[in-house]
C-alpha cells in the first residue's frame, strides 16, 4: 500500500480561506498522487463564521477531507496539538489555513522526509510584517538562547512530522503552548527549510500583540526552571553584598574611624540582608514549583465536539 500524509489545517473564521487552501494544495500534491496517498484534516476551533458549514460542504464534495470541530476555542497551539494527535496517516504535514506559507513547500518537506529527516520545518528567510513585530520576533528569540538549555531551531509555522514524531507526542499526552519546543526536546532529526513568506490575500490574521507575547512568554519558560532559579541566584548576589558591606562599615568604623549617623549602617545591612535572604527562600520555593511544572500532566488535548471523518476509497481502509 501507499504510504499516507495527512495535510492538517486549524482553522478559526476562515470562510474565506478554506476553499482555496484545499484547492491549491490538490493542485501541487497531484503530481505526488502516484506515489503518496493524501487526505486532509481541518480542526474548526469553534468558529463563530460559516468556516465549519463551508469545511462540511467540502467533505461531502471531496471525500479525502476529514473535519474534527472543537467545543470552544482552546487557542491556536492546542488545537495544532489536538489535530496532530488526531492524523492517522505515515506523516502529517500543518499548514495555516492563509496560505502564507506556499503550499510549494510541502514538496520540500517530504524530500527531506524520504531522506530520513524525522521532522521538516520551515525557517522564515522573509516576511511582511511591522518593524516592532520583527524588533520583539528578534528580542524572542535572543532571550530564548539564553534561557533554553538546548537551543531550539524548529520554528512556528509550516512543519512536517513523521507518524514515530505523533507517536512520541501520543505516548507522552503532554500538551505544551510552546509546541516548537516540545517538538525539538524530543531529539529526532530534523531539517529547516528556508522560504519566503507571503502576505495573506484573504481575511485578517487572528494572532495579535498579545498572542505574540503570550506565545513569547511560553516560549522563554517552557521546559525550563532558569527564570525561577534567578531567585536564588540574585538572593545570593544581594547577601553577598550586603555581608561585605558590613565588614566594611566595622573596618570603616573601628579601625579607620569612620563617622557614620547613628543607625544608617546597620539599616542598610539589615535591609540587604533581609532581601537576599527572602529572595532565597523564594528561589528555594520555585524550585519546587518547577519541579511540579516539568513534571506536571495534566494539560490534556482539546475537547472534539463533532468529528467528520474521511471517506476511504474503495480497496483502502482508515487507520484507526
Amino acid at each position: 500500500m501507499l504510504r499516507r500524509i495527512t495535510i492538517f489545517c486549524p482553522v478559526y473564521n476562515e470562510e474565506e480561506n478554506v476553499g482555496p487552501f484545499h484547492e491549491t494544495f490538490s493542485r501541487v500534491i497531484a503530481p505526488l498522487r502516484s506515489k503518496y496517498e493524501f487526505d486532509f484534516l481541518f480542526a474548526d476551533n469553534c468558529s463563530e463564521d460559516s468556516t465549519f458549514e463551508k469545511l462540511s460542504a467540502l467533505s461531502e464534495q471531496h471525500g479525502e477531507i476529514g473535519v474534527i470541530r472543537y467545543s470552544r476555542n482552546f487557542g491556536v497551539m492546542k488545537s495544532i496539538y489536538t489535530g496532530i494527535l488526531s492524523s492517522t496517516g505515515d506523516a502529517v504535514a500543518v499548514f495555516d489555513c492563509d496560505l502564507q506559507d506556499p503550499p510549494e513547500l510541502l514538496l520540500r518537506f517530504i524530500s527531506a522526509w524520504e531522506a530520513g529527516a524525522k521532522i521538516a520545518y520551515g525557517k522564515r528567510r522573509s516576511r511582511e510584517e511591522p518593524k516592532l513585530i520583527t524588533v520583539l520576533r528578534r528580542s524572542f528569540r535572543w532571550l530564548e538562547s539564553k534561557f533554553q538549555k538546548n537551543r531550539i531551531e524548529i520554528e512556528s509555522g509550516a512543519w512536517f512530522l513523521d507518524r514515530r514524531i505523533v507517536s512520541e507526542l501520543r505516548k507522552r499526552n503532554r500538551f505544551e503552548p510552546y509546541l516548537a519546543g516540545l517538538l525539538s526536546r524530543l531529539g529526532f532529526a530534523s531539517v529547516g527549510i528556508e522560504y519566503d513568506r507571503r502576505q495573506r490575500e484573504l481575511g485578517t490574521s487572528k494572532f495579535n500583540i498579545r498572542s505574540y507575547f503570550s506565545y513569547a512568554t511560553d516560549g522563554i519558560v517552557s521546559g525550563t526552571v532558569l527564570p525561577l532559579r534567578l531567585a536564588v541566584w540574585l538572593g545570593v548576589a544581594i547577601s553577598t553584598i550586603s555581608f561585605l558591606a558590613m565588614i566594611f562599615f566595622l573596618f570603616d568604623k573601628f579601625l579607620f574611624g569612620g563617622n557614620f549617623a547613628a543607625g544608617v549602617a546597620a539599616n542598610i545591612i539589615i535591609t540587604l540582608f533581609n532581601f537576599g535572604i527572602n529572595f532565597i527562600f523564594l528561589g528555594i520555593i520555585g524550585e519546587y514549583v518547577g519541579r511540579i511544572y516539568l513534571e506536571r500532566d495534566i494539560n490534556e488535548p482539546a475537547i472534539i465536539d463533532s468529528r467528520i471523518e474521511p471517506k476511504p476509497k474503495a480497496g483502502q481502509s482508515a487507520q484507526p
